[in-house]
């Protein structure tokens, strides 16, 4: 790998527009969803004061954190997706590929693009966490059960519900799952990049490759429609829009929903990786 390479193309997207650009989402989707928690057509019910009723994820009522899980692979790729792509529009690629070859350049590519998509994946969030505390400075812990089930008058939602996959770990400590939350939209994020680096050594125009990654994810969390009921359950949960709403009733296997996935996208990654590198043998 060069390590030049790699700074360079670090550096340059840290420059350039795409950065900018996923801020301007975020904002949107902040709004987005203080706009439907807060100002809905019913009166959210009052808890113990956390921030985490301000945060995407956390909100079951919001409308912006789903379309946070569901847009996660374009943000993505957006931000780390089309270094190589990039490298082989502007003409730079076929004087990287005689000074350094094919394969330094792929390795950089798929670093820097795993880390510049983990990074604009967790922008968006990382923001909505800055507005939350400034909004309510406070970390109560708000058992998972929903109250309002058994009385509407004198109940609110949980944070996090009682059967979430996610729950054991914001019961036994919040700052630690918050840590953990950001770590894996961070990975899943840098996963989602790489599978547009690699589709883009394939497409001859630019920015395709950024549907590529949100196109897997869409069959993903289509395909429990097509399966038997009893497989529903399961096969449901490896769709990030599933086990990333942790307000939600996610049940038991998101973290193995959430570390298929990541496996799936980054297997995906590295046979196109594998195809590309061996093109100069062919």
């Amino acid at each position: 790998m060069s390590v030049s390479l790699l700074r360079q193309q670090l550096s340059r997207t840290l420059r350039s527009w795409r950065f900018p650009a996923i801020a301007g989402i975020g904002i949107v989707l902040v709004a987005l969803n203080y706009w439907t928690t807060f100002h809905a057509t019913f009166v959210l019910p009052k808890s113990d004061p956390t921030f985490f009723r301000y945060m995407m994820l956390f909100s079951d009522v919001g409308a912006g954190g789903s379309i946070y899980c569901m847009l996660l692979p374009c943000i993505a790729a957006l931000v780390g997706g089309g270094l190589y792509s990039d490298e082989k529009n502007s003409g730079r690629l076929r004087m990287m590929l005689a000074r350094t070859g094919r394969r330094d350049v792929l390795r950089s590519s798929f670093c820097a693009g795993f880390v510049l998509g983990g990074c604009g994946g967790v922008l968006p969030l990382l923001l909505n966490l800055v507005v939350a505390v400034v909004r309510q400075p406070h970390m109560s812990f708000i058992d998972g059960v929903d109250h309002i089930a058994t009385n509407p008058y004198f109940a609110y939602y949980p944070v996090i519900r009682s059967d979430s996959w996610l729950y054991p770990l914001y019961k036994a400590s919040q700052p630690l799952m918050l840590v953990v939350v950001f770590a894996l939209i961070f990975v899943l994020s840098g996963a989602y990049a790489c599978l547009a680096i690699g589709a883009s050594a394939f497409i001859g125009k630019r920015y395709v490759e950024i549907l590529v990654p949100f196109a897997v994810s869409l069959l993903i969390w289509l395909l429990p429609a097509i399966l038997p009921i009893r497989a529903q359950l399961v096969a449901n949960e490896f769709s990030q829009v599933v086990f990333l709403n942790f307000s939600a009733d996610a049940g038991p296997y998101g973290a193995w929903g959430a570390a298929a996935n990541v496996m799936l996208f980054l297997v995906l990654a590295g046979v196109l990786y594998g195809i590309e590198l061996h093109r100069d043998a062919l």
